[in-house]
Order: structure tokens, then C-alpha cells, then sequence
């Protein structure tokens, strides 16, 4: 498949990097070899997936110069079949430089890990900032696809969600016409509470079905406490709801590429 993704949303506390590794440890585990791309500046995909002190070349070294293999930026980790390229916050530095050279430097992470991950990998992930950033940019460049997580606790998730489609339809009709919106996943679902309800009975009303993930991602206490840990939610808490869902998550992952729907 080498299919790329970028896990996107101006707004933090959504859950992106939640999602973007307990949904790559999930297909890891139905045999799909995956990496993870943390193009993240804070780190968070990192912390949870590599030890700091493992790590010699990363992200950063790919951004600022033609010269490291990709291959020495990428570490195993704790989990068979899922790998990372982390990141090191030295990495937000080159933000200014980058942005000098833009529209061509927003080519860089593309041009660095698209062939080999396409190559050597099922499905790469790639974890984004809060913003609407260069390395936002950067990364719906390098992608096929995008998801959208929306936190479902707060009125507030909507607000952003519609530049964030207009900015993965302005790439796409301009620079990486192979872009498309995978899907929106809907997180921190709490069916007893009403903001919750309104939310996901808001975005079933404006969007298709094949606009938004059947599977959305219950609130559960022990994801914090797995981040904690540093373990995604299916090595923590193996038999938790939180598991559970992204195991669901990842069976209707794969059915939507498997059935051509992801093109």
C-alpha cells in the first residue's frame, strides 16, 4: 500500500498524537509494517515510542540538509512492525529559515522520506503541530491523505474544522493534487454527557458517512494514564475500552483502503 497520512488540527488537546500512535500500534499488530513521522516540534509521538537517549539523528537533520540517510533517522520501537523518525526541539529553530525559502522548502519532508516510506512501509503516520504552520504544510505536501481528529467534549471543536478543510483543499489544488481527506474521527466521546450528544449529532448532520469514521473514540481515563507510562493504550491496558475502540478503529482503517474508498 505505502500509503502516507497526516494526523491534522489547529487545535491542541484533540488528540493527535493519541491517535496517531495507538492507531499505528493497532494495524502494527495486524501485521501492516508502519512508521511514524513526528513532525512535531514538543515531541509527544517521540517520548512515547523511543528513549531520548537512543536517539542520534532525527527529523531535524532531514529538514536541514540533504546529507543524513533517512534510514539513520528511523529507530524500532517497543513494538513489532512500528517505527519512528523522532523529532528534537531543536527542530522548531529551522521554522525561520524554512519559511524563507517557501514555496520549495514546503517540498523538503516529501522529498526526504516519500520513496523510502513508500518502499519500506504499509502506512506511514505523521504527527503535526497545533497550527497551521510550515511543518503543518510540510506534511500535507509529503501525505496522500489526511484525518482530522475533533475533540467531541467542547463546543469549541467545531470552530477551525472548516479552514481546516479548505486548507487540505487549497494544497491539493495547488501543490499534492493526490491529497484527500480521509476522514474525520470524532474523540473523547462521553455519551452521557449533552455536549457530547449535540457535537456528534451536529457532524452526522454535515457530513457524509464516507466523510467520518463510524468508529469514534470513547473518553477513558487510562489513555492518560498509559501516556503516562509511556505505552500506547493497547500495551498498557490491553482488554480496555480505550483499546477495544482502536482495534475497531484500525479494522475500518484498513477496510477503507482495502476496498479503494481511501482514493
Amino acid at each position: 500500500m505505502g500509503a502516507i497520512i497526516a494526523i491534522c488540527n489547529n487545535k491542541g488537546g484533540v488528540g493527535k498524537t493519541t491517535l496517531t500512535v495507538n492507531l499505528g500500534h493497532a494495524l502494527a499488530n495486524r501485521g501492516k509494517k508502519v512508521l511514524i513521522v513526528d513532525n512535531d516540534a514538543q515531541c509527544n509521538a517521540s517520548s512515547l515510542l523511543v528513549e531520548p537517549d537512543v536517539i542520534s539523528d532525527s527529523i531535524y537533520e532531514l529538514y536541514e540538509s540533504d546529507e543524513t540517510p533517512i534510514e539513520r533517522c528511523v529507530y524500532p520501537t517497543a513494538y513489532d512492525g512500528l517505527f519512528v523518525i523522532p523529532n528534537s526541539e531543536e527542530t522548531a529553530a529551522l521554522e525561520i529559515s524554512l519559511n524563507k525559502g517557501i514555496p520549495a522548502t514546503y517540498l523538503r519532508l516529501r522529498n526526504r522520506i516519500r520513496e523510502y516510506a513508500i518502499k519500506n512501509f504499509d502506512f506511514t503516520f505523521i504527527d503535526t503541530p497545533p497550527n497551521w504552520g510550515f511543518f503543518v504544510l510540510s506534511s500535507l505536501h509529503a501525505a496522500d491523505c489526511v484525518i482530522v481528529p475533533i475533540l467531541c467534549s467542547s463546543r469549541f471543536s467545531m470552530e477551525g474544522l472548516t479552514r481546516a478543510l479548505e486548507l487540505i483543499e487549497g494544497v491539493r489544488q495547488r501543490e499534492n493534487p493526490d491529497l484527500r481527506l480521509l476522514r474525520l474521527v470524532v474523540n473523547n466521546v462521553d455519551k452521557r454527557t449533552a455536549i457530547s450528544r449535540v457535537v456528534t449529532d451536529k457532524l452526522r448532520r454535515l457530513f457524509d458517512e464516507d466523510v467520518l469514521f463510524k468508529t469514534s473514540i470513547p473518553t477513558n481515563t487510562q489513555f492518560s494514564q498509559a501516556e503516562m507510562e509511556g505505552k500506547s493504550i493497547i500495551r498498557f491496558s490491553p482488554r480496555s475500552v480505550g483499546a477495544k475502540y482502536y482495534r475497531n478503529l484500525a479494522t475500518e482503517f484498513l477496510e477503507i483502503f482495502e476496498d479503494g474508498t481511501a482514493s
